[in-house]
């Protein structure tokens, strides 16, 4: 238990984090024969079709996945972590430890040259898997990797204190292919931490949100390692 509040209080001391985009290795391009207009004067980005039919889907079903030897993820957060970010810089620098961790994790693989948050000015309106993959493509991602988050926190609890409170949150994350569209990867990371009211919170809300902070923390440290793990796992496409 005091475990996990000795990380969240560590992440006060964390500054400022900045995510830059890295630049594409020139390796990237070797073998690639198209133009920057597309393979064959062919448009690079096209309308999805309403239907598939019986055809495409035992296509889709049967594709093999393979992708580049070193990869950009774009990241994308459908629900944030950052609900009390702008309360006071105690929650703001947690926050930003949690992404900047993540990140780093990714970053860390073989094959993975670049892992960054896709442009806000990028995400669509409409969150269809047709429409942030274009946005993904646009980015120059090879992948794009999409969570949500979902916490409950309880301070009445039948073994709780007056000043404990427990935190239950998930982190789902799907890995879309930017490509093909396929989703070839998914994960989902359930954890809950209990803790006490510590000397500086000034009610056990705050408590409660520096346990979902931990747990999220958590999750998302869980779903980086599957990432990975599935990563290396694919053939390099040629």
């Amino acid at each position: 238990m005091m475990k996990y509040l000795s990380i969240v209080l560590a992440f006060a001391l964390a500054g400022c984090t900045t995510v830059d985009t890295t630049q594409r290795p020139e390796s990237y391009y070797t073998g690639y024969t198209g133009t920057p207009q597309g393979d064959g004067g062919r448009p690079l980005f096209k309308s999805e079709l309403a239907q598939l039919t019986d055809g495409d889907i035992e296509r889709i079903i049967n594709h093999r996945l393979a992708l580049p030897k070193q990869n950009r993820i774009a990241i994308l957060a459908l629900s944030g972590t950052n609900l009390w970010r702008f309360y006071s810089g105690d929650f703001a620098q947690p926050n930003e430890a949690i992404e900047r961790d993540f990140i780093g994790a990714l970053r860390a693989s073989g094959r993975v040259y670049d892992a960054s948050y896709l442009p806000a000015l990028l995400v669509p309106e409409n969150r269809t898997v047709g429409y942030l993959r274009g946005a993904a493509a646009r980015y120059q991602a090879d992948v794009l990797l999409a969570y949500r988050t979902r916490c409950a926190s309880y301070d009445r609890f039948r073994f709780l204190g007056p000043n404990e409170t427990r935190a239950y949150c998930s982190v789902e994350a799907v890995l879309l292919d930017v490509r093909t569209g396929i989703v070839p990867f998914t994960s989902v990371s359930t954890n809950n931490v209990e803790t006490t009211k510590g000397a500086d919170d000034k009610n056990v809300a705050e408590t409660s949100k520096r346990n979902e902070l931990a747990t999220i923390s958590k999750s998302l440290g869980e779903v980086a390692k599957g990432v990975v793990r599935f990563l290396e796992e694919v053939p390099v496409r040629q």
